[in-house]
């Protein structure tokens, strides 16, 4: 036999070969498929993966939730007086946060903002406006306050159940921090609810206060803060009135449940 005829003969033997073997495997990945108690299982899981993933991606992203909310979070500048041990005047400026309910300028705030004695409120805007506002209503025993300003068209925040809240849920807190970095954005969870603490916010002019049934979170919430949202990331809803933090550790915010809330400003702007 030629060698042209060999090289044919050993390349047909090879073809055979090769299609022998990718049959066998063909057959046996079959056979293994259907008689495997789990081949058919771990692939099917395999190829549906991404749909899981979509399926349990049940949250709101953090960037949605800024663009969102950014601008129905407010700052707020404030004066108060009071009197020294000579009975002199003494004026103290104090700075906070505040989130937007109404589209025609109802605010919610924390009461240790705007104290009793409070004077030349100002609120600024996420757009830099600012407004003189008022206080409408306080509550001092769960801190809260609720201010108007003149404005008309305004975005606002869209406030949640906090009963429905578990530990360990994704939340944001948007806020005024140290008064001076104006709708500073942090994340964390979550992390215990129904504390009693005894905190205060260090850019305002009132002092330590006891609050409790408190939602503590990871999330930062520095001085200035306090008035801000705290946000689920679950929801996309405000489940919260950033407060205070402790003093006497780290990651250790706390915010006010917003159905706390819910009763001290429905008198002055319905249900919302």
């Amino acid at each position: 036999m030629s060698m042209i005829g060999k090289s044919i003969k050993r390349i047909i033997i090879t073809v055979i070969v090769l299609a022998i073997g990718v049959g066998g495997g063909v057959a046996g990945a079959y056979w293994y498929q259907k008689n495997h108690p789990y081949g058919d299982t771990v692939i099917k899981s395999i190829a549906a993966s991404p749909k899981i993933i979509e399926a349990n991606s049940n949250g709101v992203s953090i960037p949605e939730l800024v663009s969102k909310y950014n601008p129905a979070v407010v700052s707020i500048d404030t004066q108060s007086t009071s009197y020294s041990f000579f009975g002199g005047p003494v004026t103290q400026s104090g700075e906070g946060s505040g989130m937007i309910l109404t589209s025609n300028g109802y605010i919610l705030t924390n009461y240790h903002v705007v104290p009793q004695g409070s004077q030349n409120i100002s609120v600024v805007l996420a757009n830099q406006k600012s407004y003189s506002a008022q206080v409408v209503a306080s509550d001092p025993t769960d801190d809260l306050a609720l201010l108007k300003i003149n404005a008309t068209g305004l975005s606002t925040v869209i406030l949640g159940d906090s009963n429905s809240i578990s530990v360990g849920d994704g939340v944001i807190a948007i806020g005024n921090a140290l008064g001076q970095f104006q709708n500073t954005v942090t994340n964390g969870i979550i992390s215990a609810t129904g504390r009693t603490v005894t905190a205060s916010d260090q850019s305002s002019s009132s002092g330590a206060e006891t609050l409790n049934n408190l939602i503590q979170t990871d999330a930062a919430i520095n001085p200035g803060n306090s008035g801000g949202p705290l946000i689920s990331t679950d929801s996309g809803l405000v489940i919260g009135i950033d407060t205070a933090t402790s003093g006497q550790g780290q990651n250790l915010s706390f915010a006010i449940p917003i159905d706390v809330a819910k009763s001290f400003i429905t008198p002055y702007v319905g249900s919302l």
